[in-house]
């Protein structure tokens, strides 16, 4: 009932905005996942003012904390959010956003959802329903959890079924661009002037190893094992965590980095090996095609909890173990499978890699130049 009302409330604000006319050269970008422009909207952004500078982009970039005073600032942000989706011609999203799939629009709105993600490795979204991972589907129905999306940006074609059940959506709404964050990623690996080796010069010349687990809702002793069995003679070992994982690292050779002074595309460009398990990494990493293994500790605990799209175990093989021995032995051996990542890269990266921008805003501009 709650919900309803909240709904209907909503829905009564949002029809008087309505009224509103359209700016029909305006984009508003709406995100819950950062407070700031995030690289996919920063490119687009720099890639839609090269074409045209008369276009007005507005970005509600802020993600929802807890307490009264952070539920009743994320009330405000929603009212934001409905203005700017009554007055513009397009909304482009990353993730789920309740005026976008609660309400009505009008005809002349394009929406298009870019998603987080290069790829669908963990199951979500419709896929997770009534399961320990997910949202109850009577929520989900309640909320109309990722409706009202005209397009969704995905990744390799291999992906598409996962994105089709995860979204509740036909194919034919899907374009396999990739997300702008691989152009990225592919430009900073040509930059000569490293960040991370501006600061840590004496990381130049060495073999680095970076280390990316994914956050856990459980405790895991996973990686506190891998310290346990690192050697800093062997290589230097660069590790980031979520800011929620806590992880005591007072090891010689071990470089804990934070993610707000440095990018991931930092740090892969100038690793030569990747420890993953069940991330996005090992995607990102892929595309500068880094030598990838999988450490997966916690595999069946995991697979019940969370569940994947993409089981490194079956994608990945020989380069995939459940103990850390194995994946330190490769790469003090430099004894990797380099035919499994060639073929892990065709399958599930987009086609044609380096044109993720292009490719997007070529569709956004064909909607701002549409007269209707």
């Amino acid at each position: 009932m709650i919900i309803k009302i909240f709904k209907f409330c909503l829905s009564i604000v949002y029809a008087l905005l309505k009224l509103l006319p359209t700016n029909k050269n305006k984009i508003v970008f709406i995100s819950r996942q950062t407070n700031y422009i995030h690289v996919d909207f920063d490119m687009i952004r720099k890639e839609i003012s090269k074409r045209n500078k008369n276009i007005k982009m507005v970005f509600l970039c802020k993600r929802m904390g807890k307490g009264i005073k952070e539920y009743f600032l994320f009330g405000i942000e929603i009212l934001k959010q409905m203005y700017h989706l009554a007055t513009s011609k397009m909304a482009i999203i990353d993730s789920y956003c309740i005026p976008v799939c609660c309400l009505k629009h009008k005809k002349s709105l394009k929406i298009l959802q870019i998603w987080h993600s290069i790829g669908k490795i963990k199951k979500s979204g419709y896929q997770t329903l009534d399961t320990e991972s997910g949202r109850s589907k009577k929520m989900a129905e309640a909320m109309c959890m990722h409706k009202n999306y005209d397009a969704i940006v995905a990744g390799g074609e291999a992906f598409n079924k996962f994105y089709e059940e995860g979204f509740n959506v036909k194919k034919d709404v899907l374009l396999n661009y990739g997300l702008p964050r691989i152009d990225y990623i592919i430009e900073t690996s040509k930059n000569k002037n490293n960040k991370v080796l501006e600061k840590y010069p004496e990381l130049k010349g060495k073999k680095i190893v970076y280390y990316a687990p994914t956050f856990r809702t459980y405790d895991v002793d996973g990686p506190q094992k891998l310290l346990n069995a690192y050697n800093p003679d062997d290589f230097a070992l660069i590790i980031t965590c979520h800011p929620n994982q806590k992880l005591e690292i007072n090891k010689k050779g071990v470089y804990h980095l934070n993610l707000n002074e440095f990018t991931v595309a930092d740090i892969l460009s100038i690793s030569e090996y990747v420890i993953a398990d069940f991330g996005s990494i090992s995607l990102e990493a892929a595309i500068l095609k880094k030598k990838t293994l999988y450490y997966l500790y916690d595999y069946n605990e995991y697979m019940t909890k969370n569940g994947l799209n993409l089981d490194p175990k079956i994608s990945m093989t020989t380069c995939s173990f459940e103990t850390i021995e194995p994946i330190f032995d490769i790469i003090k051996k430099d004894n990797y499978d380099i035919k499994a990542l060639n073929e892990f890269v065709k399958k599930y990266l987009p086609k044609k890699l380096g044109q993720s921008t292009k490719l997007i805003v070529d569709y956004i501009m064909k909607h701002m130049d549409n007269k209707e």
